[in-house]
């Protein structure tokens, strides 16, 4: 069996490409590497150092008959959409057309695409369904819900099996400061330096996080089902920042927080319902937010040394947990 995931050297990509990889599959990766490290990949594999739309993808589809092709490639930086949405256009739809097209015409029997609850836009009836109202306000969450289309309108028009899933926060090891989970990956490597926590606005803005693992789980199960649509891809569980910000304390509690100015245009309240994920592909999440957090936790400290002061903290956390 052969699995074709875009952005797969990324933060997301590598934990869906070693699912699939410890499910025996054989791994392809397409990725221009723009955030991506091929670090993150460490078994046997085929790499390709490509941008999700470039012409020359057609070779690798003509010449490997994938059964699955995951499109995780994407723009993820809101901030960048809104300076530079040409960019974001070029990548989150231009990138996503090329794909369907190139699975539809080599038979793949399923391809998966990551949406975002940023299609929402601002919306209070929480938690939010499926088909609850979308209103994006950047265009990176624009961008995502015309990916949504595009993938709906290929299982229409030409019978390629399709299945959207639009992601909650998504935190975890090897993760960046963007994304929509990016302040989790801020927030540790600010703890490991010493740095204070900062909070914009009053910290009670909560979000939907979802651990990379259980998001990788839900695309593996997937890759083999029958399901077609849109699905959101979530835990159904509020989280403020503030509680966010006091769990990192209880790990590494040389840190502390300091509150700054709220964000303009950020979004106060996000949870998205996941009962029809939950009952049509048997899935729920395995990791509770605290142990998602434990386990990113000690994959951050373990991969940090940038300082003595680092290695110090590490020292007296492993002394405290022996005494």
């Amino acid at each position: 069996m052969k699995v074709l995931i875009t952005g797969g050297y990324g933060f997301i990509g590598s934990h869906v490409a070693d699912r699939f990889n410890k499910e025996g599959y054989e791994v392809y990766i397409i990725d221009n590497l723009t955030s991506g490290t091929t670090q993150n990949v460490n078994y046997k594999h085929k790499g390709y150092r490509l941008s999700a739309e470039d012409k020359k993808c057609e070779e690798i589809f003509r010449s490997n008959r994938f059964d699955a092709v995951v499109h995780l490639a994407a723009q993820v930086n809101v901030t960048e959409s809104i300076n530079n949405p040409r960019l974001d256009t070029q990548s989150n739809v231009l990138g996503l057309v090329n794909m369907l097209s190139l699975a539809q015409k080599y038979a793949v029997k399923k391809f998966i695409f990551a949406s975002s609850a940023a299609v929402y836009g601002m919306n209070d009836n929480l938690p939010l369904p499926e088909n609850a109202v979308c209103d994006p306000i950047s265009p990176y969450g624009i961008s995502k819900h015309v990916g949504e289309e595009y993938c709906l309108k290929w299982n229409e028009l030409y019978g390629l099996d399709t299945i959207v899933f639009r992601f909650s926060n998504v935190y975890g090891p090897r993760q960046a400061h963007t994304g929509e989970g990016g302040v989790v990956s801020v927030f540790m490597e600010n703890a490991l330096a010493g740095r204070a926590l900062t909070v914009n606005g009053d910290g009670e803005q909560t979000r939907d996080f979802i651990y990379v693992e259980d998001v990788a789980d839900a695309i593996y199960r997937a890759s083999y089902s029958r399901l077609q649509g849109v699905y959101n891809l979530s835990t159904n569980t509020e989280c403020s920042v503030n509680e966010l910000a006091h769990h990192v304390m209880s790990l590494h509690d040389t840190t502390y927080i300091e509150y700054g100015e709220e964000r303009a245009g950020d979004i106060k309240r996000s949870v998205l319902d996941n009962a029809r994920v939950n009952k049509d592909l048997d899935w729920a999440p395995l990791y509770n937010f605290q142990e998602g957090l434990n386990k990113t936790y000690t994959w951050f400290s373990d991969n940090d040394t940038r300082t003595p002061k680092v290695a110090e903290a590490k020292k007296r956390r492993r002394q405290k947990s022996a005494a």
